[in-house]
C-alpha cells in the first residue's frame, strides 16, 4: 500500500511539470510572428509551406497570448494584400528577409533533404 502511494505521488511529480510545459508557449511572441510571416510568404511565392509547419503554427497560435496571435493573423493577411500588388522581386526580398530567422523553415528545409 506504501509503495502505491510513493509511486502516485512520484508519478505526479513528474506528470505535473510536463503538462504545464505542453499546453504554455513554445516559442517566443517574436520567434512565432517571424515564423509565420515566413510561412505566409512562402505561400504567397508559391513555395507552399510545409503541413506540418502550419500544423505546428496553429497549435502554437492557441498557446500564445490573444493579442500574439491577432498580430500574427495581421501579418498573414497583410502579406497576402501585399502580395496581390507587389513585384515579383520585392516579394521575394521580402521572403528572404522575413524566412532568414525563422527556425521552422529550417527544420521543415532539413526534412525534404532527408
Amino acid at each position: 500500500m506504501r509503495f502505491a502511494l510513493v509511486a502516485t505521488v512520484a508519478a505526479a511529480a513528474v506528470a505535473i511539470p510536463l503538462a504545464v510545459t505542453a499546453s504554455g508557449p513554445q516559442m517566443s511572441s517574436d520567434q512565432f510572428i517571424s515564423a509565420v510571416r515566413c510561412t505566409a510568404y512562402e505561400d504567397v511565392a508559391g513555395a507552399g509551406a510545409e503541413r506540418d509547419v502550419k500544423v505546428q503554427l496553429n497549435a502554437e497560435a492557441r498557446r500564445q497570448p490573444a493579442e500574439t496571435a491577432a498580430q500574427a493573423q495581421e501579418e498573414v493577411s497583410h502579406i497576402a494584400r501585399e502580395a496581390l500588388m507587389a513585384e515579383g522581386e520585392a516579394l521575394s526580398q521580402d521572403h528572404a528577409a522575413a524566412c532568414a530567422g525563422s527556425n521552422m523553415t529550417a527544420e521543415a528545409d532539413s526534412r525534404q533533404e532527408a
